[in-house]
């Protein structure tokens, strides 16, 4: 082996000469030698490649020599490099070349490990050590192992910290070996004498714990107090790099198994938060030390809220961090209003105390912060008063609940603020009603508006500090947008005014912010803002066309949202005469924009959609326009870049220009978010013009198709592949809409191959639920018979997968309950995913509906495979599964009429059970739409069920004195619903049926259930015809007024189909015709205000 290793020094020495160039400052000379690496060295002998700097690693002299080859050899090896003609052939650099020089290489970095002595150096080695480990197949470093034991146990403190440092990245290592001698090992680690061990086996502690099985976790529990002792000598000594890295370490099994630190809880915070208080501290270790502690919270709210102390503890410390705000000439007088800086401790201090209401609640927190902020408040240092305003700010959120009902208390303590002496308390005083205003909305707009308005809006005249200002009009914005026209209709003049002086401000924020408040203020007030259309509209429009300078992009972006918003406010007739003008002035912006960073880029494409909201159809000849750029956004892939643990990633990946980094295994992986933000508001933009368009978008149906369809996939953003999934049916609708049925259906069959693919392996619920949705949409718009038999199978077998793996974990968690193995956070948890399992169920029962509504009998063939699952959801507990089943079965009955008896047998007994249930007004419901169901599609096969089981129950159902409570109005109108078509369409199997009508009269009207209304009220108009004095008999008064009643009650709550209102309408006039004006009278006093006001509306009067 050392002859073979000797003989790469001749190549290593020639390599050490590129090397020097690869490292050049000189952009020209890097880029000349990656090039000669690449062509000369990596694809024509990359084993001499990897064998040469493996030499160089383990015996060039030069430390920086060492390191950077360690780099190199890591970085090269899992390159991918074409070894055919086509893009599949591609392989990694290290799969390539012989297993001989693998053996030759891992056996050079063994040596290398074991005699480098700098431990920068080190450090890379053992980096590339675990990313060849990491790649290697089936174990094929049998030495790995041993030598990193025989490190750790070394005399040599950097061979030991070596070893641990490779374990962190490869705890696979050790799954397999005994769990007390690693747990063993790992004890006496922490307790080593150099403390770069001790945070070394920290870490790979923390890597062996996430690494190990969920259920196996429990046992590592032992190794926490052992680990958290790492942390106090690290303090002591001064080695905040190390404390922070030992800290951060601990962040993410407090957010993957919070449930470790049980045991430790107590002594975590008080440790955390005397590191949180210590000012001399870096902010960096203080953030850190706090950040754990709101991770736990998050991950663990219970466990933290049974620890008496946490939050008296820690509110402090964050009161603390956001009284560290300085009074900085800067914050005054700058031009240009940039997000404030999240690496300063007031702002951490803010969002942490937020996080922390969020997950505790105002029952554990409030009362700690209000044991503080009063006295905050009454403090003559300014910077007291600004905390204790922002506290009240970042709290709101998560103390709903208790602060809603002190809500006046709180606002006389908060609104004269806004006249402190101070400018940065009058801003932290905007600041909080702004905040309150969302959060409290819209209790706090319609019982304090008088309170707030008339203290904000003389701050908007605060032009001498026009941060102050700027951020009173930001506070309108939120105040404004869930106000009432009503409440806002007195102080349009005097905000008006103000914000046309803020307008004609010499500082551009001010003007943008001005511009925004008054496109709020015009959506909130529609029509009212009429008078003021005159005025604003042509400063907007010479803002367009005449700020075009670089500095005014955010100006003008604003003033084309304001314009398109007022466009909306005022109508289409109002603004019809700017539409040439404002189309004119947006296509040259488009135009102009060529910068990504262009923020005009966002308002322009918000501006058209809203344009297209307000001209409709005549938009369409503008899609020219607007939808290349879309549709480039659209396409879009995102950007990643992979960088060295010690790279300093802000120089090139800036954090402003929406790069996040995160640490895995020894590299920083950073991806471009911002990037990814926008394609999915293209995606978004592009379902509101399909939809508000329909036919019109027809001609790019096809490539928006193409673009959005294998969108499902994008695992990058979940918000791109929701936007997809519901753009999707509206793209499929405008074909349809076109006429061009062939087409949709042409279009249709790859697609819906794609939707079955997804939803038969999908794993995230909500996407599930959001998929299957899309489906049952989109089927709907394509039509009838547009599946193949093939297609329906696939449908039946996703629907299955997910039903049985819903079935399964519905199970998992009953067994966890009997168990007693649950504490609070189990349960909330649980209770997160069982809505959401719920949600999901109810999408994959529409999804069924929509297959059935439009292939009827052809899918039965296919559905008979889900009839096992929906079998099993009928013997649970649960009365949701029992309802999912129902449904089921009722979709069944309904397309397939009198065919279904063969599978009736297993579900009649269950829904006679269900229409009893105490338990589940939802589950009766269900049971009651499907008596319905069989009444009116089964035939005689179920006659006997539905006139002599179901029908006494549903009688009693309605009588029931708790009939019309909320909880059971729905249950309640599907039964009466079933009644109806009981009598209609198995009427003469009903034992006295005269008297069951009576009943049924009785309980009308329908005034909750839209789907119900029409069936009911089609009966009652065919019996009034077929047996006029069924109902009303002659002098009968009551029954009379009942009947009106009843119909006026229906006609005023929903919009029924043109011909069966005009005879309800007909019905009500001829029983009024048949009384003399003082009954008529009597009769209509009877009809509650409400209900004649409807009628009157809607011009049935």
């Amino acid at each position: 082996m050392q002859a073979n290793v000797d003989s790469y020094e001749q190549s290593a020495a020639l390599l050490k000469g590129l090397m020097a160039k690869l490292m050049s400052s000189y952009n020209e000379v890097r880029s000349q030698a990656e090039t000669e690496l690449n062509n000369e060295w990596r694809d024509v002998q990359p084993q001499t490649l990897l064998s040469s700097l493996a030499f160089v690693v383990h015996r060039d002299y030069q430390a920086q020599a060492r390191a950077f080859a360690a780099v190199l050899l890591r970085r090269i090896s899992f390159q991918d490099v074409r070894t055919g003609d086509n893009k599949e052939d591609e392989r990694s650099v290290w799969s390539v070349v012989p297993p001989a020089v693998h053996q030759t290489v891992k056996s050079v970095l063994l040596g290398a490990l074991k005699d480098e002595t700098e431990r920068g150096v080190s450090h890379k080695l053992c980096d590339t050590i675990a990313e060849i480990a990491n790649n290697e197949v089936d174990d094929e470093w049998p030495e790995l192992l041993p030598a990193l034991y025989t490190c750790a146990q070394d005399g040599n403190a950097l061979l030991r910290e070596s070893a641990y440092r490779v374990f962190s990245s490869c705890p696979y290592l050790l799954a397999d070996q005994n769990a007390d001698a690693v747990t063993g090992a790992f004890n006496g680690a922490f307790q080593d004498s150099d403390a770069a061990v001790r945070l070394a086996a920290l870490q790979a502690a923390v890597a062996y714990i996430l690494a190990a099985p969920e259920k196996k976790r429990s046992a590592l529990a032992p190794m926490m107090a052992p680990m958290l002792g790492v942390l106090e000598p690290l303090l002591h000594n001064g080695d905040e790099s190390g404390l922070t890295d030992a800290l951060a370490a601990l962040i993410e099994p407090a957010e993957e198994a919070p449930k470790l630190f049980r045991a430790v809880l107590g002594s975590l915070v008080t440790f955390a938060t005397a590191i949180g208080k210590k000012d001399k501290l870096e902010a960096t270790t203080r953030q850190t030390a706090m950040e754990l502690l709101v991770t736990l919270a998050e991950a663990a709210p219970g466990m933290c809220r049974k620890h008496g102390q946490f939050c008296s503890e820690i509110v402090p410390v964050c009161l603390q961090m956001m009284s560290s705000v300085e009074d900085e000439e800067e914050w005054y007088n700058v031009e240009t209003l940039d997000e404030a800086d999240n690496d300063e401790s007031h702002v951490f201090g803010e969002q942490t105390l937020d996080r922390l209401a969020n997950a505790l609640g105002g029952k554990q927190l409030l009362p700690v912060a209000f044991n503080y902020i009063p006295q905050m408040m009454a403090s003559s240092e300014w910077q007291q008063r600004h905390a204790a305003l922002m506290a009240i700010s970042s709290i709101g959120e998560g103390c709903y609940k208790i602060m809603r009902n002190e809500l006046g208390k709180i606002l006389q303590m908060v609104v004269p603020f806004l006249a402190d002496p101070h400018a940065r308390v009058r801003y932290a005083a905007c600041n909080c009603i702004g905040q309150m205003s969302t959060d409290f909305a819209p209790k706090l707009q319609a019982d304090h508006h008088e309170l707030v308005l008339t203290s904000l809006i003389p701050v908007m005249d605060q032009a001498s500090v026009p941060r102050v200002q700027t951020h009173a009009a930001a506070a309108m914005v939120n105040f404004a947008e869930e106000a009432t026209k009503q409440v806002l209709e007195p102080y349009l003049d005097t905000m008006f005014e103000r914000l046309l002086s803020m307008l004609n401000g010499s500082r551009r924020y001010v003007q943008e912010q001005a511009i925004t408040t008054i496109a709020t203020i015009a959506d909130n007030a529609q029509a009212k803002f009429n008078k003021y259309y005159g005025t604003i509209m042509p400063m907007l429009l010479n803002v367009l066309a005449q700020a075009t300078d670089r500095e005014h992009r955010l100006l003008r972006g604003k003033a084309m949202e304001c314009a398109t918003f007022i466009a909306l406010a005022v109508g289409r007739d109002v603004f019809a005469p700017d539409i040439p003008r404002v189309i004119e002035l947006l296509t040259q912006t488009q135009q102009a924009v060529t910068e990504a960073d262009d923020p005009q880029a966002s308002y322009l494409q918000a501006s058209w959609a809203r344009l297209c909201r307000l001209m409709g159809a005549d938009f369409a000849p503008l899609l020219p326009v607007v939808m290349p750029p879309l549709l480039t956004a659209a396409k879009q892939q995102p950007d990643f870049a992979v960088l060295e643990a010690d790279e300093d990633a802000e120089a090139n990946y800036a954090a402003e220009d929406g790069w996040e980094f995160a640490n895995i295994g020894g590299q920083q992986i950073g991806i471009r978010t911002t990037l990814l933000e926008e394609k999915c508001e293209a995606v978004e933009l592009i379902s509101t013009y399909a939809r508000d368009l329909g036919a019109g978008f027809v001609n790019y149906a096809g490539e928006t198709l193409e673009t959005l369809v294998p969108l499902f996939r994008f695992y990058f953003h979940e918000g791109v592949r929701a936007a997809a999934a519901a753009a999707v049916p509206h793209v499929l609708a405008s074909v349809r809409a076109a006429g061009d049925e062939a087409a949709a259906r042409q279009a249709w069959g790859q697609i819906c191959d794609r939707y079955t693919s997804v939803l038969g392996s999908e794993e995230d619920d909500t996407f599930t639920l959001q998929l299957f949705s899309s489906f049952a949409e989109a089927l709907t718009a394509v039509g009838a018979n547009s599946m193949t038999e093939a297609q329906l199978e696939a449908l039946a077998a996703a629907c299955i997968t997910q039903m049985t793996k819903y079935h399964q974990r519905m199970h998992e968690r009953a067994a966890a309950r009997a168990a007693e193995e649950l504490d609070e956070d189990d349960e909330e948890q649980l209770a997160e995913e069982e809505l959401l399992e719920g949600l999901a169920v109810d999408e994959v029962a529409k999804a069924l509906h929509a297959a059935f509504a439009t292939h009827g009998t052809a899918f039965a063939p296919a559905f008979r495979g889900v009839l096992p699952v929906a079998h099993k959801y009928l013997q649970e507990q649960d009365p949701a599964a029992r309802q999912w089943a129902i449904c089921v079965f009722d979709d069944l009955v309904e397309f397939t009429g009198p065919a279904s008896a063969t599978y009736a047998g297993e579900f009649l007994q269950p829904i006679a059970q269900a229409l009893r249930d105490a338990t589940s007004a939802d589950l009766r419901q269900a049971a009651a739409y499907g008596v319905g169901v069989m009444a009116q599609y089964g035939g005689d096969a179920y006659s006997d069920f539905v006139a002599r089981v179901a029908l006494p129950v549903l009688v009693e159902t309605i009588q029931d004195g708790e009939a019309r409570s909320e909880d059971n109005v729905f249950a309640t109108e599907n039964a009466i619903s079933a009644i109806a078509k009981i009598l209609r369409f198995q009427g003469a199997r009903v034992p006295d049926a005269a008297a069951v009508l009576r009943v049924w009269f009785a309980a009308l009207p329908i005034t909750h259930d839209a789907d119900e209304a029409a069936a009911v009220y089609e009966y009652l108009v065919q019996v009034l015809n077929e047996q006029p004095d069924a109902l009303v008999a002659a002098g009968d008064s009551a029954a009379l007024q009942h009947l009106v009643k009843a119909v006026v009650a229906g006609l005023a709550a929903f919009e029924l189909a043109p011909e069966l209102t005009q005879a309800l309408v007909d019905v009500m006039q001829k029983t009024l015709q048949a009384l003399d004006d003082s009954g008529r009278a009597a009769l209509w006093s009877g009809i509650p205000p409400a209900h004649q006001q409807a009628l009157q509306a809607k011009g049935l009067l």
